[in-house]
């Protein structure tokens, strides 16, 4: 419990639960990721292929008319049972599309 309010208090942004389907290329497949939370500055993505810790990528994030390309940086790795299978990425730059979806599951979680 400290351990997670620790951590908790280093993040800037409020990470808010999510579920969206998210694709990246690594070495020259096509990869898919479920992000399960959110915020302004990141987020947290579950996915049989992890990067490496300060890889940067672009992730792909598909919505109904179009692809939102998100450039990141993977700033941490979480090991389950033997694998390391989810990573936090850092958000760069931010495009105001990305910030919109963000709000609506901030406001679809605070209902």
């Amino acid at each position: 419990m400290a351990e997670s309010k620790k951590r908790n208090q280093k993040r800037c942004s409020l990470r808010i639960p999510a579920s969206l389907v998210v694709k990246f290329v690594h070495r020259g497949s096509i990869c898919y990721g479920l992000i399960t939370d959110i915020s302004e500055n990141g987020m947290r993505i579950n996915s049989g292929v992890c990067l490496p810790s300060n890889s940067s990528l672009k992730l792909l994030l598909p919505l109904k008319e179009e692809v939102l390309e998100l450039p990141v940086k993977v700033r941490r790795l979480v090991q389950t049972e033997a694998f390391y299978d989810i990573m936090g990425v850092e958000v760069l730059k931010p495009p105001p599309k990305y910030l919109q979806i963000v709000e609506s599951f901030k406001t679809a979680y605070s209902s």
